[in-house]
């Protein structure tokens, strides 16, 4: 039923009864409820125990600490909706200083928890998008970035165009993070045992270094060559 992201919720709500009829309006859904917990410990003792990616919390726990500031605590970077029964301005700008996805206001009807469940399903995507790009993204400096799923450098928004054997070799460089690559290793990995002139590998290093930016790519004499910045 859930076109978006699968979500794995939390509920924290220090009535029982409360938290289990939640739980079974978010399962009838099509909605996932690993847990509920009904104070603060459970909580926390949850969101390590599972795969967590959406909180529905209870502003008013009966506890010293509300649920606001229980997220806050948490430090987590998992989102957050909450539970009030209050819509007053001060719960309002303490909440919204943690970021939350939403609210409810309780009483709440089966439409604005399906509304704000399909909200939440649909940001959480999106973060898990934007986190999968960023990973196959490596930063190697001066405004350079390789896309290691596709073998694609791009400066900036643009791409660099590569030739198989200057390919072979930023993968190299960039595998070695940062140490150096000897020379020998170079030509064993890129001409696959074929005999290579000393010309050759300088004409490789060179096409590669004027891809980059030149001071990116450095050089110990008669040893190897590495990759200055790797992020």
């Amino acid at each position: 039923m859930n076109e978006f992201s699968k979500l794995n919720i939390l509920i924290v709500e220090d009535e029982s009864l409360v938290a289990m009829e939640l739980k079974q309006s978010i399962e009838s859904l099509g909605y996932n409820v690993v847990e509920y917990a009904t104070n603060s410990h459970m909580a926390k003792k949850f969101l390590l125990a599972y795969d967590v990616n959406l909180i529905l919390m209870d502003v008013n726990l009966g506890e010293e600490t509300n649920g606001i500031d229980l997220y806050r605590s948490l430090n987590t970077d998992v989102s957050v909706i909450y539970l009030t029964a209050y819509s007053d301005e001060k719960t309002m700008t303490d909440a919204i200083s943690t970021n939350p996805l939403g609210y409810l206001i309780k009483p709440h009807g089966e439409n604005e928890l399906k509304a704000i469940l399909k909200l939440a399903s649909y940001k959480t995507r999106s973060n898990e998008e934007r986190v999968e790009k960023s990973q196959k993204l490596i930063d190697i400096g001066y405004g350079y970035f390789f896309n290691a799923q596709e073998d694609k450098l791009m400066y900036k928004n643009t791409k660099v165009k590569l030739t198989t054997k200057e390919m072979a070799l930023l993968k190299l460089l960039i595998a070695a993070k940062g140490k150096i690559v000897k020379f020998s290793i170079i030509e064993e990995t890129i001409w696959k045992g074929e005999k290579v002139n000393n010309a050759s590998l300088r004409v490789l290093i060179y096409r590669l270094r004027s891809k980059l930016e030149h001071k990116s790519i450095e050089s110990e004499f008669n040893i190897g060559i590495k990759l200055d910045i790797i992020n």
